[in-house]
């Protein structure tokens, strides 16, 4: 009997449409969260740019020991059983620009099919179905350090707004579908007018296992791929229809493809679970220098095996690895791909981690997780404390005292 409870647990998370999306019987259930953290690392984290892919700007360096990270402050509220609305913002520390961001805000509708089918309407800013990990918010991600491929095709994460449609059975196994349509303000695409993302996927899910295919494609209206300033926190990206100095342009489409599974072995209280992506642009680099043709391609993935040795009590470890593969014709070609970062893109950058996580019945986390790194010829050694609350759980256990 343990072991079905402990897969129906692990199975749900695969189901999870957004992870601060409460299970709850209450009507209004209000998000209070804190997060702080503890960095030590050899080299900057992260590095400022990834030798092998097309990013934009350059990703300012963490500030080394410990840190404010975050407070989530949100509302979700269960009209009836079949209409939900979520607002939840986020204030982030340092490392991310010292903002307040409206993270998620959108209101969602079931619909009754039939006994077994349904359908499932979300409208409002959202967390995209790109994979499993792009679901969650990265203060929920079992490692507080991004996949490398991730960051390379979506920043740090997709969210936007827009309107997604899914199909499921009602006990949320066998296959499902879904599909949407976004603004697409956000790396890999730019700020224009408009709907310029589309995301599709079908899965799945059975009773110790699960997959799915999912796919993207964004009309990128001029994105800034290399500019002088470092980049913090945003969920929008500038538009650049014609270069300026120090700034390299990319005006074409993006294509992203993920592949992940999960497999469950309850008897040994293990998950292995992995995510391969697929990121192919294609289109036109521009900078004063001149404006070639360009066809960009990054590959990447990562496997993940998570234990449950106590109650509560996990440990885990993940193997990650990016290539990229980048073609430019035209004059100044290479002088370009150097503007844009990606002249010595032949490196295969690499991560192993490891960690351990810890939770209490009060919604208190701790996570401890090392790293090794072999990022742009450098090899560093990295090590992240995590200490979470969800403050409204501790309230809630202190009233029921």
């Amino acid at each position: 009997m343990s072991y079905r409870i402990y897969s129906a647990v692990l199975l749900s998370l695969s189901f999870a449409a957004n992870a601060h999306e409460q299970t709850t019987t209450d009507k209004f259930t209000p998000i209070l969260n804190l997060g702080g953290r503890y960095l030590h690392s050899q080299f900057d984290y992260p590095v400022a740019r990834l030798a092998n892919a097309l990013e934009t700007g350059q990703m300012s360096a963490y500030h080394q020991g410990n840190a404010f990270d975050y407070v989530d402050i949100g509302l979700q509220a269960d009209w009836t059983d079949d209409i939900t609305t979520l607002v939840k913002g986020s204030y982030h520390g340092e490392d991310l620009g010292n903002e307040f961001a409206f993270e998620q805000v959108w209101l969602k509708y079931n619909y009754d099919v039939n006994s077994t089918q349904k359908l499932t309407t979300r409208l409002g800013r959202q967390n995209i179905a790109l994979g499993v990990q792009n679901l969650e918010h990265s203060h929920q991600w079992k490692f507080a350090v991004e996949p490398l491929v991730m960051r390379a095709s979506v920043g740090d994460g997709w969210r936007d707004d827009g309107l997604d449609v899914s199909w499921q059975h009602q006990d949320k196994q066998g296959w499902y579908a879904g599909i949407g349509v976004y603004d697409g303000n956000g790396f890999p695409s730019a700020k224009s007018s408009g709907l310029n993302a589309v995301n599709g996927r079908v899965g799945w899910q059975g009773e110790r296992s699960s997959f799915s295919l999912s796919s993207a494609y964004f009309n990128v209206n001029g994105r800034a791929t290399k500019q002088s300033t470092t980049t913090g926190h945003t969920h929008s990206q500038a538009s650049c229809q014609q270069a300026s100095t120090g700034q390299v342009c990319f005006d074409g489409s993006t294509s992203i493809s993920v592949l992940e599974g999960q497999w469950l072995w309850p008897q040994y209280y293990t998950t292995v679970s992995g995510e391969a992506w697929l990121k192919q642009e294609n289109g036109r680099l521009l900078s004063p220098t001149g404006d070639v043709d360009y066809q960009g391609t990054l590959t990447g993935g990562w496997l993940t095996v998570d234990t449950q040795l106590v109650f509560r009590f996990h440990t885990f470890m993940r193997v990650e690895s990016l290539a990229g593969e980048h073609h430019l014709v035209g004059a100044n070609s290479a002088l370009i791909a150097s503007e844009a970062g990606i002249a010595n893109s032949d490196k295969r950058p690499y991560r192993v981690g490891l960690g351990a996580s810890w939770t209490t019945s009060t919604g208190v986390k701790l996570t401890i997780e090392g790293h090794q790194e072999h990022i742009n010829s450098l090899k560093n050694n990295l090590f992240v404390v995590r200490y979470q609350a969800d403050l409204w759980s501790l309230f809630n256990a202190h009233l029921l005292k």
